[in-house]
């Protein structure tokens, strides 16, 4: 045998092992492909029986089948219902023959022996289940020994929203179960009158008030405030502005509110102060004027009336007029609303409501509260007091600020009617 011969002979040996190992990795690569394909075919099933459970791996669907791989034992009587659970677990219930009592709500119907599921037993007792009836138990279940069965009949719900008012038998429970009945949806801010969780009775009306909101974006202005300081070395009708006041800024997001697509309300749901505001200052003298009053202040004391006197008051020590026609004693009230007198003058402090039989427009008075107290001061008769037909008030004095006349309320005073 020559050496070319060799050479062949041994590449056609190399080239049938290299052909031999290819089949026979693709006949390994089968054999665990088929086992692969054998493993996932198998079907793992939870057998129940009175109470117990087995786990049954089987290469069958047939229920019979499973079951006899099982350490239960079951008769010809015997139903078996398989059915998968929430999460596709494969389940079969082996149903026995079982004493169960049956009621129609709260009325007894019998007591029966029943092989299979709550709703076998339903029927066999004779009862029908309308729509929106249930059971105190789900009716594929099966039953055990000395079960109680209890249907609840449903009773009928009237539903409005979006529109249209519907009718749903409801067996009960709360407003939230009975909308996802009836395949409502509810968002966290639509109004559901009774409240979502609220128990549904017989007679119950159901409301769903469809709420939308709308945002925008508003830009306004923070008005300053004035803030006044007093000076001592300084008088009363001496007053300078010691810092100019300035508006600030500000960007208000304002939240519209429709149900069921009408207008309701708005409201502001966050402020952002872009620009903070200057506060006014005013330095105002509290000193008194030797020889009387000239308005501002008495001894210290402020005085609300914001008109000067034509002329010089003489106050005693106790702040009340020496030089005075008469005095009338009686119940005052304050008021800030109006911006125009019934005499034509513009509404300020100063300018008071009296009834005018009784103390002439015009007339010059100086108020004091009987006490003491408080001192409204240097003031003319230009309004006409709503209080005229119906109180016992004999003036209205005009203030400032809703605040001043809270605090005043209602009072006597002495009303000097002056020269």
């Amino acid at each position: 045998m020559n050496y070319s011969f060799k050479a062949n002979f041994y590449n056609n040996i190399l080239g049938k092992l290299k052909k031999a190992g290819i089949v026979l990795g693709i006949l390994a690569a089968f054999v665990l492909l088929s086992s692969l394909l054998l493993y996932l075919t198998v079907n793992v099933t939870a057998v129940f029986c009175d109470g117990e459970i087995e786990t049954v791996y089987s290469f069958t669907s047939d229920s019979e089948r499973i079951v006899a791989k099982t350490s239960f034992t079951v008769n010809e009587k015997d139903k078996l219902i398989p059915f998968e659970s929430d999460g596709g677990q494969r389940i079969i219930a082996v149903a026995k023959e079982h004493t169960v009592k049956v009621y129609d709500g709260k009325k007894f119907i019998k007591k029966l022996k029943v092989t299979g599921t709550v709703r076998d037993a339903i029927e066999k007792a004779g009862l029908k289940l309308k729509e929106g009836d249930e059971a105190n138990q789900p009716l594929d279940f099966g039953i055990t020994e000395n079960t109680t069965i209890k249907v609840i009949r449903g009773f009928p719900v009237r539903i409005t929203a979006d529109g249209k008012t519907i009718k749903v038998n409801f067996s009960g429970g709360t407003v939230k179960e009975l909308l996802k009945k009836a395949k409502i949806t509810v968002s966290d801010i639509d109004i559901v009158e009774p409240g979502i969780n609220k128990k549904v009775k017989n007679g119950t009306s159901v409301t769903v008030k469809r709420v939308k909101y709308e945002h925008k974006t508003v830009k306004g202005i923070i008005e300053y405030e004035t803030k006044v300081e007093y000076d001592d070395s300084k008088y009363e009708d001496e007053a300078k502005v010691k810092q100019k006041g300035k508006n600030g800024k500000k960007t208000e997001t304002v939240r519209k509110i429709y149900v069921d697509g009408e207008y309701l309300k708005s409201e502001v749901i966050e402020t952002v102060v872009t620009k903070k505001p200057v506060t006014k200052i005013v330095v105002r003298g509290s000193k008194s004027r030797p020889g009387g009053y000239l308005g501002g202040y008495v001894t210290g004391k402020k005085v609300f009336s914001e008109l000067k006197p034509p002329f010089k008051i003489e106050l005693d020590e106790n702040n009340r007029p020496i030089k005075y026609k008469k005095i009338i004693t009686g119940k005052a009230t304050a008021y800030c609303t109006g911006t125009t007198c019934s005499t034509g003058v513009r509404a300020m402090p100063g300018r008071v409501a009296v009834d005018p039989r009784e103390i002439p427009y015009g007339t010059k008075m100086y108020i004091v509260s009987s006490d003491g107290r408080w001192h409204y001061g240097y003031c003319t008769a230009s309004d006409t007091g709503g209080f005229i037909y119906n109180s016992n008030t004999v003036v209205d004095l005009y203030m400032r600020s809703y605040t001043d006349c809270v605090n005043f309320g209602r009072r006597n005073v002495d009303i000097y009617i002056l020269e």
